[in-house]
């Protein structure tokens, strides 16, 4: 039984794996808070900052723009007993037009002054995806854990 569970486990990580690599992400972005939190605390602050994000990009009318305009991509919560943080494959429709390191870290202290972030642009997908669904092996794993920027917007 034991092995049927670690197996299972091993093809979601593999189907999210598949999934961040076809959003075809474009940095890589590790949020903290560097305080105790929960899942559920976590998630609500990604999708502020997502929304932060997109209204700095994209003006005041930003929920009304197409999903290909706005920030997209998945977030995997890890060490939720420990040090809380996620880490995230996003995709910017304009990487080169704002200076995004500068503007994701300004957006993240706004909401966690305690917390940090690093951006890096990515140039190997797969790595980047294996690196972020690494802690989908453990059987303490929880499936809430996975945060997609899209669950923020409306259809």
């Amino acid at each position: 039984m034991a092995q049927s569970n670690r197996e299972q486990r091993e093809r979601l990580r593999k189907a999210y794996m598949e999934l961040a690599e076809q959003m075809q992400p474009n940095a890589f972005v590790s949020l903290a808070t560097n305080s105790h939190g929960s899942v559920s605390e976590m998630t609500r602050l990604i999708g502020i900052f997502c929304g932060m994000l997109d209204r700095a990009l994209l003006g005041q009318k930003w929920p009304t723009f197409p999903v290909e305009q706005r920030t997209d991509g998945i977030f995997v919560i890890e060490h939720t007993k420990t040090n809380i943080h996620a880490h995230g494959l996003l995709k910017f429709a304009d990487l080169e037009k704002t200076d995004l390191p500068l503007l994701t870290t300004r957006k993240w202290y706004r909401l966690s002054e305690a917390g940090t972030v690093d951006f890096q642009r990515i140039y190997d997908v797969k790595g980047c995806a294996a690196y972020c669904t690494k802690e989908m092996r453990s059987f303490l794993f929880d499936p809430d854990q996975v945060v997609l920027a899209r669950q923020f917007m409306a259809n």
